[in-house]
């Protein structure tokens, strides 16, 4: 989809998904209302851009939760504090919304489903409910905020680029888990006492950890889970888990996940087919990454994803020019 610029700022807070509000212009306009929108289903992730100072009213919707961050350079206040690039404001479903900005401001916000959020939150997260049901700032400050920001403006740029990398359920389902779940890892950061403690977890053998891991690792490159969640999903200690992969393995889980996941790409790039990029490629597998990536995949197969491509592409038209000669 391409950028959406709005001359009108009451059809720029009607486009913003997750909220139905009113807008007001507190000062004079100095450019258009812009808003990059990536609809992923569980997850509508929307960059927006003030053209004027202004004030907002509005009702978060039923069955939504919202998250709002400022980004740098913005002067903003949510529900009566100052925000941040080190911080999301997170809205529960059906709250009251008010904010207000003293200059042109830009800030990432986020629809969430609420099914899927109470989903990840009870069973992998263990969050009780009162913590994400209700409307508070999580504070986790920029280091922990940065891989969000980055991940959402990546997916945003590619979406950009290339829209129909997103029409892929894979895609969408990996984009929306990873955000999801990053979410709600700063959840647990910023307010540990919001987790369900099990005790006296009884002690897996190694065998069966490393069954559930590899199974939760395959998923999570199908875009059917996600890599962060691995140690709950194993039934085990990070510090089990981890022995357990470097006895079998000699490497570490999450190691062992991304070269996993480097074959798997190498896989479809060598049989990619007309219509098939590297990027689009990359994102089926949650990768938004594309330049470490790259390097990544140079130094373990010794050419870089263009070139893999660009053979099997050229393959794919010398084998279809034989097949029509015949």
């Amino acid at each position: 989809m391409p950028l959406l610029s709005f001359t009108d700022f009451e059809a720029y807070a009607d486009a913003l998904a997750g909220v139905d509000g009113l807008m007001r212009v507190t000062g004079p306009v100095g450019r258009a209302w812009t808003l990059d929108i990536l609809d992923a289903g569980e997850v509508t992730a929307m960059l927006g851009v003030d053209g004027a100072p202004a004030l907002y009213n509005g009702l978060s919707q039923p069955g939504r939760y919202v998250v709002h961050v400022s980004l740098p350079g913005s002067d903003a206040f949510m529900q009566g504090s100052a925000t941040a690039d080190d911080q999301f404001v997170w809205f529960a479903p059906g709250v009251e919304v008010h904010g207000f900005t003293r200059r042109q401001s830009q800030f990432l916000a986020l629809d969430l489903d609420a099914a899927a959020v109470v989903q990840r939150a009870r069973e992998v997260a263990g969050l009780f409910d009162d913590h994400i049901d209700r409307t508070y700032a999580v504070n986790v400050g920029r280091a922990g905020m940065a891989p969000i920001i980055t991940l959402v403006t990546r997916a945003l740029a590619i979406h950009r680029q290339s829209p129909s990398v997103f029409d892929e359920p894979s895609v969408r389902r990996s984009f929306s888990g990873q955000v999801i779940h990053a979410l709600l890892r700063c959840m647990v950061l910023a307010n540990p006492e919001a987790v369900r403690r099990t005790r006296g977890r009884p002690t897996l053998p190694r065998n069966e950890i490393i069954r559930l891991s590899l199974d939760h690792i395959h998923k999570s490159i199908r875009g059917e889970a996600v890599i962060g969640d691995l140690v709950l999903s194993a039934g085990t200690s990070q510090r089990s888990l981890s022995r357990a992969f470097d006895e079998v393995f000699g490497m570490g889980p999450h190691q062992y996940f991304m070269l996993e996941r480097l074959h798997v790409i190498r896989k479809a790039l060598r049989e990619a087919t007309p219509g098939d990029t590297v990027t689009s490629v990359c994102a089926r597998y949650g990768v938004w990454d594309q330049g470490r990536f790259a390097g990544m995949y140079h130094r373990t197969f010794g050419l870089h994803p263009s070139m893999e491509l660009a053979a099997a592409l050229e393959s794919w038209r010398a084998n279809t020019t034989a097949r029509d000669k015949r």
